[in-house]
C-alpha cells in the first residue's frame, strides 16, 4: 500500500454514487462509518493509493472513500438552476429545531437497516434499544438525538 499523501489544502469533491461507504480505514474490509449519497459535498484531506480521506461537509465525520466515487463537478441532478431574477427573493428563516430534525433525519435515512437509533423499531415493531447501530461501537454511527448535532453541523446546513 502506498504512503498517505496529505494535501496542503483540502479539496472540495462531490460523491458520484449512491450509498458510497465512508470507512474507518483505506480498504474495502474496513468498518463502515456511514454512507454518502449522490452529490454530497466532501472535503478531501489526504490520498492513499485508490482511497481518499474525506470529511463529510454536513456532519463533519471523517473517513476513507474509494477515490473513484469522488468528482470535481457537482452532479447535474444536484445543481441548482441559475435563474436571473429582477426582484429580490427573501428566503424564509428556518428554525433551529427544524434544522436539527432535518440533520437527524438525513443521518438516519443514510442507514441501510431498520435499527439506526435506540428509539427505532425493527420489522416486527419492537424498539431497537441496545441492538441499534447508535448503541454499538464501531461501524455506523448515525445521529439520533438533538444533543449529537454540533454547531458546525448546523452552520454547514445553512
Amino acid at each position: 500500500m502506498s504512503p498517505v499523501q496529505d494535501i496542503k489544502r483540502a479539496e472540495l469533491k462531490f460523491v458520484r454514487g449512491n450509498s458510497v461507504a465512508l470507512r474507518h480505514a483505506s480498504n474495502a474490509r474496513s468498518n463502515i462509518l456511514g454512507r454518502l449519497n449522490l452529490g454530497k459535498r466532501v472535503m478531501v484531506l489526504a490520498h492513499e493509493g485508490q482511497w481518499s480521506r474525506g470529511r463529510d461537509d454536513l456532519t463533519k465525520r471523517e473517513g476513507w472513500l474509494a477515490s473513484r466515487f469522488l468528482s470535481d463537478d457537482e452532479p447535474v441532478a444536484k445543481r441548482k438552476k441559475s435563474v436571473v431574477k429582477e426582484t429580490v427573493e427573501v428566503k424564509p428563516k428556518i428554525s433551529l429545531s427544524v434544522i436539527i430534525k432535518r440533520i437527524i433525519a438525513e443521518s438516519i435515512a443514510g442507514y441501510p437497516g431498520t435499527c439506526a437509533c435506540p428509539y427505532s423499531t425493527d420489522k416486527r415493531g419492537r424498539k431497537c434499544g441496545s441492538r441499534s447501530a447508535y448503541s454499538k461501537p464501531g461501524g455506523y454511527s448515525p445521529i439520533c438525538f438533538a444533543g449529537d448535532v454540533s454547531r458546525s453541523m448546523i452552520e454547514a446546513y445553512n
